[in-house]
This record gives structure tokens, C-alpha cells and sequence, in this order.
């Protein structure tokens, strides 16, 4: 925590009527560490991998006879439980059932709070308090901090306690939405997976399992550099400073993005008249990665959905322009599905990086049924992807809110 943090006593933001200065207190203050309990007979068992974030994913049923040693942390409603043990990852969680047999393991910190418990919990979840953190811990691989360090750590407290309660109803609200908007993505993502499988043929087949009606004719076999107008092309090899110019670059990062690629997504950056002119970036182009880490991030491919300012491309991705009798949303999805990314994965090259080729890119094949079951199938898949991206960006809003309050 730097000084200037450490001098500010009151928030930017606050609700109306508080105006006191909040006190500087430590953990050991503000919650009883580990408290003594007798555990039942039988519990049901919590363990490190059981906590993913803030929600409990998973437990299992123990006897006092059966449970690991670590197993002795007896959980009361209301009480916080914090992972000692590579505390980066932030998976620790607040137990807000009214069961008296949930046990937790000693890789967590059990706080039983004498303040408001989501209050703690969300101060518990900061960055900054995550570095005071880390700050304490031994260790490398394992990085750990033990239960007296851990309570010496200072946060800062209201000393209203209806401005606690309302600080931590608010960051309640805020949890329940980022779970539900990432539950919905999931859920989106998962049944768009479930469709491509069904609506591309399966390695030796020429027809999909489901179709839109209508159509009946078998796909055709093509190899990629057949349906390209004009070659692959790479990107410019020198990375583009910051500038107010208005054009865009296009990174590694933005062919992750689970949909498409949208001008709003990028950054602004300077390039010179001649890399623009080298890029030459319309809507519809197709982009892949020409080098990754790992051999199966290899041409993962995205398109381009809008053309509303000037781009370039950097060096380590290649950019294809497909003929007008192909759909760029389709031919994304079919570059990506497990039948073309198999072949881009046996014909890379590993090294530092693992890389492919155009040439690679351009001997590899896929089924292409008529356009015009393309252009349904891409467009099928185009809102798919808008619903996919609505419900990321409402997850991602929920987030920024939560970590700027």
C-alpha cells in the first residue's frame, strides 16, 4: 500500500450521510482467528480445491474417523474463510449457510468477524490487500503467509456500522450479478459448442448431423488456399507506439476474444502511412495467430465484424481475405473447429514458439457447403456471438464496479 493510501482516511465515494473518517485496524482486531470447535461425527468437507473465486463448488462427506488431518475448521454462518496458500488466486469465500457441518481445511484462514462479514470479505478481496498479502508470504512456488502475519495486516473500517452493512449489501448485489452473467456466458458458450459440433461433419463425413432446412447435398472438400482471394498475409513487425491518431491494432489478445472482433475492443495506436498501407484491414478479413506459446493456440482464427476506423496487424499474426462465394463467420468456425485445427496443430513447427506457415495455412482443407448454407449457418453463428459478447461485457462491467468501488 503506498503512502498516499495509507494517509487517506475516508473513501472518494461514499453513501449520503457518512462523513467520520474510517480507523486503521488490524485483522486480529476486527475477527477471531481459527476459533476452537468440536467437530460432529460426521461433515461434510471442505478442501482447497473445493473454493473457485468466492463460491463453493464442491465438498465431500467425511466421519471424524475418515478426514484428513486438516480437516478441522468447523464453519458458522457469516464466517470467512482465506486461502493462505497462493492467495493471488483470490479463492476464498464467506460462508453464509445456516449448516453447523461444514468443516474446512487448515490450508484456509477461518475469521469470524466482530464487524460486518461482507464488509471484510470484500476488503479481503483487493488488490492492494492481496500485495500486503503476498508481501508476507514465504515460499516460491507455493508462495504462503501463516495466521500471525495474516492478522497483523492493517485494513481500513468504518466506524458506523450501518455504513459497513451497506458497503457490504452493495458488493453482496454486485457477486450475485457477476455470478449470474458469468453463469449465463457459460451457458451460452456451451450450447454454441454443443451447435457447431452437430452442424460441421465429423472427421470422414461430407454432410452435418443437423442442418437448416432445405438443404441436402454434400459439403465439398477444398483446401484453404482455394478459397483465398489473393495470399495470406503477415502482419508489421515493428509494434506501433501510442498516439491520438485514430487507427486501431489488432493483437494476439483480440483473436481470443470469444466472438468477433469489434473496433471498440481495440486500441488506439500510431503507425506509419506505409504500414497502413501494408495492412490494408477491411471488414470481413479473417485473422490467425502465427505463433503461440502453445501448439493449440496455432491459427485460432477471428473476423473482423465492423470497418469504422484505420488498422494494422502486428507480426505475429496472419491476416486471409476470403472470395465472395464464402462467408467469413462461417469459415472463422470451421478454421477453429477440431477437423482443420488438428491439421494446422500437426503441420506447426516447435521452438521457442510453436509456429505455422502460410503455406501450412494454405495446404490444409475443410467440407464448404453452398454458399448460401454458409451465409445461415455463419449468420447463425454471428448472433450466437453478439449474445456470447453481451452477457462477457455485462460480467466484465459488474467486475470493474466491484473493483473501482
Amino acid at each position: 500500500m503506498n503512502d498516499i493510501a495509507k494517509l487517506k482516511t475516508k473513501p472518494d465515494i461514499r453513501f449520503t450521510g457518512f462523513t467520520d473518517a474510517w480507523e486503521q485496524r488490524k485483522l486480529g482486531e476486527v475477527a477471531e482467528f481459527n476459533p476452537k470447535a468440536t467437530l460432529p461425527d460426521s461433515f461434510e468437507y471442505v478442501d482447497l480445491e473445493s473454493v473457485m473465486g468466492t463460491d463453493l463448488v464442491s465438498h465431500r462427506t467425511e466421519t471424524k474417523v475418515s478426514a484428513p488431518s486438516r480437516a478441522q475448521r468447523l464453519a458458522r454462518r457469516c464466517d470467512v474463510f482465506y486461502q493462505t496458500v497462493r492467495p493471488y488466486q483470490k479463492n476464498n469465500h464467506l460462508f453464509d449457510k445456516p449448516d453447523d457441518n461444514y468443516v474446512f481445511s487448515t490450508g484456509y484462514a477461518q475469521m469470524r468477524p466482530s464487524i460486518d462479514s461482507r464488509f471484510l470479505f470484500s476488503s479481503l478481496q483487493e488488490e492492494r490487500f492481496v500485495k500486503a498479502v503476498l508481501d508476507r508470504c514465504t515460499g516460491t512456488s507455493y508462495p504462503a503467509i501463516n495466521v500471525n502475519d495474516l492478522s497483523e495486516i492493517e485494513i481500513k473500517v468504518p466506524c458506523d456500522e450501518t455504513e459497513q452493512a451497506k458497503i457490504g449489501t452493495t458488493f453482496k448485489t454486485l457477486d450475485r450479478l457477476i455470478t449470474l452473467h458469468q453463469r449465463e456466458y457459460d451457458k451460452t458458450v456451451n450450447i454454441k459448442k454443443a451447435m457447431l459440433e452437430k452442424m460441421f461433419p465429423k472427421d470422414g463425413a461430407d454432410k452435418p448431423e443437423i442442418r437448416f432446412a432445405g438443404f441436402t447435398d454434400a459439403w465439398e472438400q477444398r483446401k484453404l488456399g482455394e478459397i483465398m482471394w489473393g495470399k495470406i498475409s503477415n502482419g508489421i513487425m515493428n509494434k506501433p507506439g501510442r498516439n491520438d491518431l485514430d487507427v486501431r491494432h489488432i493483437n494476439v489478445v483480440n483473436l481470443y476474444a470469444p466472438s468477433f472482433i469489434h473496433t471498440e475492443d481495440l486500441e488506439y495506436f500510431y503507425a506509419t502511412k506505409a504500414d497502413v498501407e501494408k495492412c490494408n484491414v477491411n471488414i470481413g478479413d479473417i485473422f490467425l495467430t502465427r505463433s503461440s506459446l502453445k501448439v493449440e493456440g496455432i491459427a485460432q482464427a477471428n473476423v473482423l465484424l465492423d470497418n469504422s476506423g484505420v488498422y494494422v496487424f502486428d507480426d505475429h499474426i496472419m491476416r486471409m481475405k476470403v472470395g465472395i462465394e464464402y462467408a467469413p463467420f462461417f469459415v472463422k468456425e470451421l478454421l477453429n473447429h477440431k477437423t482443420v485445427k488438428g491439421q494446422f496443430m500437426e503441420k506447426s513447427k516447435t521452438g521457442t514458439m510453436t509456429t505455422i506457415g502460410q503455406e501450412d495455412i494454405s495446404s490444409s482443407y475443410g467440407y464448404f457447403p453452398s454458399y448460401k448454407e454458409q451465409k445461415q449457418i455463419g449468420d447463425f453463428i454471428f448472433n450466437f456471438d453478439r449474445l456470447i459478447t453481451l452477457h462477457q461485457r455485462k460480467h466484465l462491467l459488474c467486475l470493474k464496479t466491484a473493483v473501482s468501488a
